[in-house]
C-alpha cells in the first residue's frame, strides 16, 4: 500500500479544495464504468481540460493522495473531498484508504465527464489522459 500511495503523490504537500458533491454525484452508480455527471461540459482556453479529482463519502481521512500535474496529499480531509485542476495531458491519479471496514468513492471527472469511478475500502482510481 505505501509504494500506491507513495506513486499517487504521498512525499509532498499541496493546498486542497473541499466542496460538497453535487446530489446527482452522490446518486451516481459505483463501479470502473465511466459516467456522465450533471456539470455541463467544458474546456478552458490553451487545449487544457477541466480535471475534477473527487473522493466522496462522509467524515474525515487522514490522507488522500492525488496526481495531476504533479503530486499532492490532502491531510485530514473532510468528506466530501474535491481538487479541481486544468492540464493538458498526463497522469491524472487519486487514492483514498477508509478506516475501520468503511467503504469511500473516488472519481475522476474531465471536461465535465466522469472518466472513472471506484468504491472500496481503498478507492484507486487513474486516468491517462491524451495531450
Amino acid at each position: 500500500m505505501l509504494a500506491s500511495a507513495t506513486a499517487c503523490g504521498g512525499g509532498s504537500k499541496a493546498k486542497d479544495d473541499t466542496a460538497s458533491a453535487s446530489p446527482s454525484e452522490k446518486a451516481a452508480g459505483s463501479g470502473g464504468e465511466a459516467k456522465k455527471s450533471g456539470e455541463p461540459k467544458s474546456k478552458p482556453a490553451g487545449g487544457a481540460h477541466a480535471v475534477v479529482l473527487e473522493v466522496l463519502g462522509s467524515g474525515e481521512l487522514p490522507g488522500i493522495y492525488y496526481h495531476a500535474s504533479s503530486n499532492g496529499t490532502a491531510t485530514n480531509a473532510k468528506l466530501p473531498w474535491k481538487k479541481t485542476v486544468n492540464v493538458k495531458g498526463g497522469l491524472l491519479a487519486v487514492l483514498a484508504n477508509a478506516p475501520s471496514q468503511q467503504k469511500v468513492t473516488c472519481q475522476i471527472t474531465v471536461d465535465g465527464s466522469v472518466v472513472v469511478k471506484k468504491t472500496g475500502e481503498v478507492a484507486q482510481c487513474r486516468y491517462t489522459l491524451k495531450k
